[in-house]
Parts: C-alpha cells; structure tokens; sequence
C-alpha cells in the first residue's frame, strides 16, 4: 500500500464493516481515502484490500470510473414489498439501511435479522433508529412470519441471471420458509460486478426473489 496511507486503515476497516455493511464501510472507506491520497490511494487500497474483502474492491472501482455516492433506491425496496404491513430486513447495510427507515412510512414495522459473518454490537445497530426497528434472531425470525410479511435481503451486483448474498439469506430462505412470507424482496446494494472471488458472499439466482430491486431506478 501506497506509504501516504495510514498503516493501521486495514486493521480500522475490519472493525467497522461488520456494523456498517461491506458496501456502506466501503463507500465511507473509499471517499476518505480519497480525500487523503487521491485516486493512487483508492487503487492502493484497493490492490490491498480487495482481494479479501471484493465488495470494497467493487466500490473503489466504481469510485475509480467516477462515481462518488452509492445509487440508494428506498423508494423501489419500499415498493416492492408489495403491500407487506412487516419486513424482517436480512443482512446489513447502514446507509441503505438509513435510507430506508427515512423512506417508510410510520405503520410499517421494521426488524433486523441479527445474525453476521463480522462482530456487530446488534443493539448500538438498531439504537440508531430510536426503535424504529427492532431485533430478531434466527431461533425467532418466522414468527414475524404471515401473509402480510416479507422478508428482504441485501445482494451484491447481478451478472447475467445470477447475484451475491450473504449466506445468511440462503440459510433463512429454506421452501417451508418461502411459503410462509408473502414476498422475498432483494436489494442490489453494490450496483455493479464483482472482479475478484466473491469472498463472504454466495451464489443465487435472481429469480429466487419474487422481486429484485437494482441500484438505479
């Protein structure tokens, strides 16, 4: 990594993205980097990082090839549910996260499924909302279950037919758990492919999901 750039950046991305999401850490990260040590820095960070984390690798590129904010569509995961009265919210990204809390409207309850591969503080996570949205976990989430509830997974790019997820999302999402939900809403947080391994993540069709929402509208 480029000498311009702190030492210990690797060591500070690790202990944020578990809270902020790997997209969301990855935008703050990027920007910052930026600000300090220009594009070089970004591709440093990048050439360092990426191959361990390939959802911050995707943003410094999409930083790289000019844009500068995520592509956050709340509106379109908001429709999406499709007339769902709950959402129980796989996955975790901050800002898409904060964007659609903004978004909802107030009689819309709204839980996260409190389970990560990274360290979270689950409860500073949902403080942030002054209960607005509260916790679940995986010994409890179908009990949110109903035809008036849906659940909603954050995925990373699509390629062709096919997209990244936690593998949380392929977990939860078992056939008995399908019928029980009216709707399984994805959300493209990343925007874009992915160019090295897809480390943390998994495999799924696109059409696994009754809808899938993209970064742009």
């Amino acid at each position: 990594m480029s000498a311009t750039l702190p030492r210990t950046l690797e060591q500070a991305y690790a202990a944020v993205v578990g809270e902020l999401g790997m997209a969301s850490a990855g935008w703050l990260f990027v920007s910052e980097v930026a600000a300090h040590a220009g594009d070089e820095g970004v591709e440093a960070f990048a050439d360092e990082l990426g191959a361990t984390y390939p959802v911050l690798d995707a943003v410094a590129r999409q930083w790289l090839d000019g844009r500068r904010a995520p592509q956050i569509n709340a509106k379109g995961a908001l429709d999406a549910l499709d007339g769902a009265t709950h959402v129980v919210i796989v996955g975790l990204e901050s800002l898409h996260l904060d964007g659609f809390v903004a978004a909802a409207p107030a009689e819309l309850g709204i839980s996260l499924l409190a389970h990560r591969p990274f360290p979270v503080d689950w409860e500073r996570v949902v403080a942030n909302h002054a209960g607005r949205v509260d916790l679940l976990y995986l010994d409890s989430f179908q009990s949110m279950s109903g035809p008036k509830s849906a659940l909603l997974g954050f995925a990373y790019g699509v390629h062709g037919d096919r997209t990244h997820v936690p593998p949380l999302w392929a977990r939860v999402v078992g056939a008995d758990v399908r019928a029980q939900f009216r709707s399984l809403v994805g959300w493209d947080a990343l925007g874009s492919e992915m160019n090295v391994y897809p480390r943390w993540l998994t495999e799924v069709g696109v059409d696994e999901f009754t809808h899938f929402v993209g970064a742009t509208r």
